[in-house]
C-alpha cells in the first residue's frame, strides 16, 4: 500500500500562532516555540519514512517554509473556509496522487510517541479511519483509507466536542473506526508547564524545542 503523511502548518508569524499562552510568552516568543513544533514534528514523521505532505498557510510562505524545513516534502496551500474544508481539500489532494493511506497531523502535539504514526498506518491496513483524541476534547491525529470526507462538515472546530462530533460523523457514515491513545495539545500555559517538564524528563521526544526552551 501507498501511504503519506500531511501535516498541516500555519507558518510561525508573530501574533498569529499559540497566542493562548499570551502573556506568559509575547508574541515573537509564541512564534519560536510554533517554530520549534513544525522542526519537532517534521523529524517524527521522517522517522516513519513516508511520503509527506505539507498543507500550509498563508498561501504566500512556501518559500519560507522551504528554507525552515530540513526534509524534502510536497505543499500544498491549505484551501477553504474553515479547518474541516481544508482537512477535505488535503486529503483529497493526497488520494488524487494516489495514496491508498493517509494520515493528517497537526504540531500542536509535538511529544505524542513516533511509532503513533506506524500504528495509525497500521490501523488503516484494515479500518477506513483512525482518529487519536487529545485530552481537551479535540485530535492530534486523523487517518483515512478512504476518500469519503464528508463527516468532516458540520464540526465544531477548536472545542471540546471536536473529537466525539467527528467520531460520531464517522460511524454514522458506515465507516469503521480505530483510536489511538489519547495525548495532549500544547494551547494553554498550563499544557506549557506539563511540556516543560516533560521534556526535562524525555528531550529527545521533541529536541528541538527541549533545546529552546533552555534558552528561556
Amino acid at each position: 500500500m501507498k501511504s503519506a503523511i500531511i501535516i498541516m502548518v500555519k507558518f510561525p508569524l508573530p501574533g498569529t500562532v499559540k497566542t493562548r499562552l499570551q502573556p506568559d510568552l509575547n508574541p515573537e516568543k509564541c512564534a519560536e516555540l510554533a517554530r520549534c513544533f513544525l522542526i519537532d514534528t517534521e523529524t517524527k514523521v521522517k522517522n516513519s519514512k513516508c511520503k509527506t505532505i505539507i498543507a500550509f498557510s498563508p498561501g504566500n510562505k512556501k518559500e519560507k517554509l522551504q528554507e525552515m524545513l530540513t526534509h524534502q516534502h510536497d505543499f500544498i496551500e491549505q484551501m477553504g473556509n474553515d479547518l474541516g474544508a481544508k482537512m477535505s481539500n488535503a486529503f483529497a489532494y493526497g488520494f488524487r496522487k494516489g495514496f491508498d493511506r493517509l494520515v493528517m497531523i497537526g504540531t500542536d502535539s509535538p511529544t505524542f510517541p513516533y511509532q503513533y504514526l506506524d500504528e495509525a498506518l497500521e490501523m488503516l491496513s484494515e479500518a477506513d479511519s483512525v482518529l487519536g483524541e487529545t485530552e481537551d476534547g479535540g485530535f492530534y491525529l486523523i487517518g483515512l483509507s478512504k476518500a469519503s470526507m464528508g463527516f468532516l462538515n458540520g464540526v465544531d472546530w477548536s472545542t471540546d466536542r471536536t473529537f466525539e462530533q467527528t467520531a460520531g460523523n464517522i460511524k454514522a457514515s458506515g465507516m469503521s473506526l480505530e483510536l489511538l491513545p489519547i495525548w495532549y495539545d500544547v494551547d494553554l500555559p498550563k499544557d506549557f508547564e506539563r511540556l516543560r517538564q516533560e521534556l526535562m524528563i524525555a528531550p529527545n521526544r521533541a529536541t528541538e524545542t527541549a533545546e529552546w526552551l533552555k534558552k528561556i
